[in-house]
């Protein structure tokens, strides 16, 4: 088999498993929405499907979105001056190793339902409509392999799933994107509620690449929210050290 029909039988695999995740996501739906109806979270209708989002709400809210007009060109957060990075990329610079992270959606109120019946609540059907989103703006990146941000230790112990790895897993059977776990992290305390600095030094040390071989391609890192970026960096001078070429970050939302 030549490399041109290696590659039309991979885009076949996953045009078949993209059809049967279709299939399994309506017959799901219409179980939802006779036995155990959900409401969205931003129309407050029933949204007829097993996730608290209805399709007209994920259209508007979780649509498209052009992460380069009107952007950050480091952090990628939208500007409010003509010049081409924010104030805190121009200033405190607080992004060395990663090359640019592109975050698709502001952590606002919705947002945070929409992450606190998934990550919390465990409504596992947002996955496919977390991953959906993601899969849309990575078909930029044909030739970038995803890294999913490591978890804390015990975590998966504690709360029973890591929603990155999750994540990261319906892209990569679902729309056949390339997957690499090669971070590992030893950190104990959580990201959440540290300032800047404190998370950086969080961080410091408590990442590793945890791979077989050196990096030849470049890394798209994977998380779900971005707040000052320092994990993403943080991941980014590791992968870096592993011989990436280059290394961008993205995430769902952006605080």
């Amino acid at each position: 088999m030549n490399r041109m029909d290696s590659l039309f039988s991979t885009l076949n695999r996953v045009r078949i498993r993209s059809r049967v995740t279709r299939i399994t996501t309506r017959f799901r739906d219409a179980a939802a929405c006779l036995l155990a109806p959900q409401t969205c979270v931003v129309c407050g209708k029933n949204s007829r499907r097993s996730v608290p989002l209805c399709l007209s709400c994920e259209a508007v809210r979780l649509g498209a979105e052009n992460t380069d007009t009107d952007r950050c060109e480091r952090c990628g957060r939208p500007l409010v001056s003509s010049r081409s990075l924010c104030v805190d990329c121009r200033t405190v610079a607080p992004l060395e190793a990663i090359d640019r992270v592109y975050p698709l959606y502001p952590y606002d109120h919705t947002a945070q339902e929409l992450l606190a019946a998934w990550k919390l609540s465990g409504n596992f059907g947002l996955t496919a409509v977390f991953a959906g989103a993601l899969a849309r703006e990575l078909s930029r990146f044909p030739h970038c392999t995803v890294v999913p941000v490591p978890p804390r230790p015990g975590k998966i112990r504690k709360k029973g799933w890591d929603q990155i790895d999750v994540l990261v897993r319906h892209l990569e059977r679902n729309f056949g994107i390339p997957v690499l776990r090669c971070l590992s992290r030893t950190s104990l305390i959580q990201q959440k509620g540290l300032g800047k600095t404190e998370r950086r030094l969080n961080l410091k040390g408590n990442i590793a690449y945890i791979g077989k071989k050196p990096l030849s391609e470049p890394i798209v890192l994977v998380d779900d929210l971005m707040t000052t970026g320092a994990t993403l960096d943080s991941c980014a001078a590791v992968l870096k050290g592993a011989q990436s070429p280059a290394v961008f970050g993205m995430t769902l939302f952006y605080d």
